[in-house]
């Protein structure tokens, strides 16, 4: 008898111990699954950490430190499956600013050192765009709407106003239907082509790139060329006349 109940009650103590692990391990992924998908908490920076100020003065590495800073990683360039050749494209300034349609308004608000810096970076930026549209070419001369529309944001926001018009033929051609593919997320249609020139578009990135790449040789400075297109508002407020 003694014998049999102390079994019993090493079995109910098993199943005891086996139920506090099983509730223990539930609570565990209950509170995992509360905290999923909420934002990381910010913590209020100590008075230490408000008063230190940047170790580097030069732009490009002060890039570099506020990139790291706390643990952040210098991202990386993808491996360009289609390079850009900037053979056969124009040497002289003059020529390149005409083909290109550059519009310098924006690189002439910046200092030298901040437009030799972001030039640099998009220099290698308009090549690695370039060869993510080509990398979606078809035997149709089509390339993704996705691929196409970041190249255009990337060539209309510093004023390169040729190549984005070739881009913006793609998105404009008749066998381009934007209804049947609608936007999913902003820049996204998945599924949805565009014809383009690819000759004139690739001339005329060889073109943008090589403009640049003229800027770059020249630390940062706009040649004389660059001064008659600048676009110059004059500062007025409005009740001036009144």
């Amino acid at each position: 008898m003694t014998a049999t109940r102390d079994a019993t009650v090493t079995a109910v103590g098993a199943d005891v111990s086996a139920y506090t692990l099983t509730r223990e391990a539930f609570e565990a992924q209950l509170g995992r699954l509360f905290t999923m998908g909420k934002p990381p908490r910010i913590r209020k920076p100590t008075k230490e950490q408000m008063e230190q100020k940047w170790k580097s003065t030069n732009p490009r590495d002060l890039a570099y430190e506020i990139a790291t800073f706390m643990g952040g990683e210098w991202p990386t360039r993808p491996v360009r499956k289609v390079q850009l050749s900037l053979e056969g494209a124009p040497m002289d300034c003059e020529d390149l600013m005409e083909l290109t349609k550059l519009n310098p308004t924006l690189l002439s608000e910046m200092t030298v050192p901040t437009r030799e810096l972001f030039l640099e970076v998009y220099f290698d930026d308009i090549q690695d765009v370039y060869s993510e549209v080509m990398e979606t070419l078809n035997e149709q001369s089509k390339v993704t709407f996705d691929s196409l529309r970041k190249f255009k944001h990337l060539t209309i926001s510093l004023g390169f106003n040729a190549v984005s018009e070739v881009c913006q033929q793609g998105f404009d051609h008749p066998e381009t239907d934007f209804d049947e593919f609608p936007e999913v997320a902003p820049d996204q249609r998945p599924g949805c082509w565009c014809t383009l020139d690819v000759a004139k578009f690739t001339e005329l990135t060889a073109a943008s790139t090589a403009l640049v790449k003229i800027f770059l040789d020249e630390k940062g400075e706009l040649p004389p060329a660059a001064e008659a297109r600048i676009i110059r508002v004059e500062k007025k407020f409005y009740y001036d006349d009144v």
